[in-house]
């Protein structure tokens, strides 16, 4: 079963996570059992001023394991140049097969902060 907690922007989850409505537009996915980041849907607010990949490293500095699900294009070129690469993994509650999921193959340990709903 799914225990992931769904987070827009706009809501506590989001502002906590950096994921603000000011900046962005969007939702992830949080696995707290794992300190997982799925990240299905962003569209930035500012564009070309860098706060994807600044949000993307902040995660990643926390010690987040940060996967990006199913990324256009423009995405999949940041992320190849952020030490990601490219996998499958099943969505059951989402998907009937396997979809594209980019994860990040640095992570920095720095201690992961906790949330809660």
């Amino acid at each position: 079963m799914n225990h992931n907690i769904r987070i827009e922007t706009g809501t506590h989850g989001g502002d906590h996570f950096g994921f603000t409505e000011e900046l962005f537009s969007g939702w992830l996915e949080y696995d707290p059992d794992n300190k997982i980041l799925y990240l299905h849907y962003i569209i930035s607010r500012k564009k070309n001023e860098g706060n994807t990949t600044a949000l993307i490293r902040r995660w990643l500095n926390m010690g987040y394991d940060v996967r990006v699900v199913m990324p256009c294009p423009i995405m999949q070129h940041i992320l190849e140049k952020k030490w990601f690469e490219k996998s499958f993994e099943m969505f059951p509650d989402q998907y009937a097969e396997e979809v594209e999921v980019w994860k990040s193959t640095e992570r920095s340990y720095v201690g992961v902060s906790t949330f809660t709903i």
